[in-house]
């Protein structure tokens, strides 16, 4: 074991003994310390997020890095979130203590003041504030044009993606994805093939602000685990690209 390795060992014994491990409550707190140890000692540390990971593996909990607690408003004590989707009604239920809602709040405001256009944050199940329980969520900003698909006057074009067509794993759509197919928005679908577009396309959703050349043909997997060919923009703010190291590095997250 390295000499960081043995300091974070004797540094977390400390954090944590005064708590129960035994229960959600008790680790939560414990991992509550570690963090706040963090944040006022180790920030400078160029050992802070081994210090951060060890915590999380020991406790139980999603890692946190230093770079998320520079820019993070600081989680409070006692701060829960509990987020359930139904299965059966399309309804999403979101449960905090008054600590969490605040939290949450103060997250929203940072992200509505962020001038960063690619600025986003990851609330994972199990990692504080969510429980073990709760589904992920994500919080993104977006401009109006996201919503309507209209751009307004003076609005930019839409910048094209770097991702290589042939290493999509998966594609999701955002809020209204095509009426003909069986989709879901925000669900992550399987691609099995990815193919150039050639013009002659029968289905596609149409994109008007980028190049003719970035339409591809996507075979995917539809809710009905039927087989659907559609052809996309790869530039389209409408629909989310995903590689398949993207989407084990989402699954890691979840666990």
């Amino acid at each position: 074991m390295s000499k960081p390795a043995e300091r974070y060992t004797r540094i977390l014994d400390q954090l944590i003994g005064p708590f129960d491990l035994s229960h959600d409550f008790g680790r939560k707190g414990a991992y509550e310390a570690a963090i706040d140890y963090a944040r006022q000692n180790l920030i400078d540390d160029p050992h802070c997020n081994e210090f951060l990971l060890a915590a999380a593996k020991r406790l139980g909990f999603a890692a946190i890095t230093r770079e998320a607690l520079e820019s993070r408003i600081k989680l409070p004590k006692e701060a829960w979130l509990d987020v359930w989707i139904s299965d059966e009604d399309d309804e999403v239920a979101l449960t905090g203590t008054r600590e969490g809602i605040q939290y949450l709040i103060d997250l929203l405001t940072q992200l509505r003041d962020a001038s960063d256009p690619e600025q986003h944050i990851h609330l994972d199940r199990g990692a504080l504030p969510m429980t073990e329980n709760s589904a992920n969520l994500v919080l993104f900003k977006e401009d109006e044009t996201w919503f309507t698909g209209v751009a307004g006057e003076g609005a930019q074009d839409f910048p094209e993606r770097e991702i290589d067509p042939k290493s999509i794993y998966a594609i999701q759509f955002i809020h209204y994805p095509p009426d003909d197919l069986p989709i879901s928005a925000h669900r992550l679908y399987r691609v099995l093939k990815v193919e150039e577009d050639r013009g002659n396309a029968s289905n596609i959703k149409e994109f008007g602000e980028g190049s003719e050349t970035r339409y591809y043909r996507f075979t995917f997997l539809a809710d009905n685990d039927e087989r659907f060919t559609y052809t996309f923009h790869l530039d389209d703010p409408a629909v989310n690209y995903f590689t398949h190291r993207e989407i084990l590095s989402l699954a890691m997250k979840a666990v």
